[in-house]
């Protein structure tokens, strides 16, 4: 649910470029949740590069083996697995998967609803799973996603309340494996990183080789200045025919059913953690209104939208800026 956003490309075609990295950093790319994750880890006296490269194919292990729990495009995943039992029957889950489903269930309530995992069955509903798997025909009449799932911390179970309902964890996945990675390399006693899924998905740990905050570049306006944050980029990008000529977005609004229909062209959010920075994008671009609260944590997020000057709350102090702006800090 997230699209490919911020210039912050770490592995390079160019064979003299990548050289000059890899002289600082172990690095590896590779494809996993519907993205290309890049990681850079800076290199420390005291390790072999082999054992920095040994930590990040682990960390893409790691990845690999959330993309198969995670997948909606996989029928052997746990995600399908929940999709596919009855309503009002409970699936058990691992202590990870459904600690996963209680923060979900957190966000759901601390966003008023903007952000749902259950707006998969709005995915299902307005064609976005055509192609890949069977476009399922879902009535909405009297669906509410409020109370489409149902978790018990005591059996450690998650219940779908409709047979009409279909979860998706694509607008958390990777902000919450990202959030799995940096406690790995903690467990490494890893100090400095950065990881990206598709750009639109990053965590940067500590500080890059200069001993300066990792820069991400979100036009040639805005950049990012990031140390110990993660991002989130939410955009109204991907449509598909509806009705004719009428095309709608990628992003739902569980409120009301439907595809959002607001000014928001893209919502950036940067927080410490990053799931939170994941779905709150997704929550703001649901709901721009939210951002005044969610900035109370605090998080900084920027709001562009059909207005030439992007708003932004930048209680982080993270924006660095050749241009204008509506700044709410």
């Amino acid at each position: 649910m997230h699209s490919t956003s911020i210039q912050a490309l770490c592995v390079h075609h160019d064979p003299e470029l990548q050289r000059g990295i890899e002289d600082c950093y172990a690095c590896l790319a590779f494809n996993a949740m519907g993205s290309r994750f890049e990681i850079l880890l800076a290199k420390e006296s005291g390790r072999s590069s082999y054992e920095m490269q040994a930590i990040a194919e682990d960390l893409r292990d790691l990845v690999l083996d959330w993309h198969s729990r995670l997948s909606v495009f996989e029928s052997s995943s746990i995600t399908s697995m929940i999709n596919r039992a009855p309503p009002g029957v409970p699936v058990v889950l691992d202590e990870d998967m459904f600690s996963l489903c209680e923060l979900c269930e957190r966000l759901r309530i601390q966003t008023n609803g903007a952000f749902n995992i259950a707006a998969g069955t709005l995915m299902h509903a307005h064609g976005f799973r055509g192609g890949i798997q069977e476009v399922r025909t879902v009535s909405l009449q009297a669906l509410n996603l409020e109370h489409a799932i149902t978790l018990d911390r005591q059996t450690r179970s998650i219940m779908r309340e409709d047979i009409r309902v279909s979860i998706d964890f694509g607008a958390i996945a990777k902000g919450f494996v990202l959030d799995q990675m940096r406690v790995e390399l903690e467990g490494y006693g890893v100090a400095n990183a950065f990881i990206h899924g598709g750009t639109s998905s990053v965590l940067a740990i500590g500080l890059n080789h200069n001993t300066n905050p990792w820069i991400a570049q979100l036009s040639q306006s805005y950049r990012l200045a990031l140390s110990g944050h993660a991002v989130g980029v939410s955009e109204y990008h991907s449509q598909v025919p509806n009705q004719g000529t009428h095309t709608h977005g990628h992003i739902m609004d569980p409120s009301s059913n439907q595809p959002v229909d607001n000014s928001v062209n893209q919502i950036v959010c940067v927080h410490t953690n990053a799931a939170s920075a994941d779905a709150y994008s997704t929550a703001c671009c649901v709901n721009p209104l939210l951002a005044d609260d969610i900035c109370a944590e605090p998080c900084t997020i920027i709001v562009a939208d059909s207005s030439p000057i992007p708003t932004i709350y930048d209680p982080l102090g993270v924006v660095h800026s050749q241009g204008h702006f509506h700044d709410r800090s």
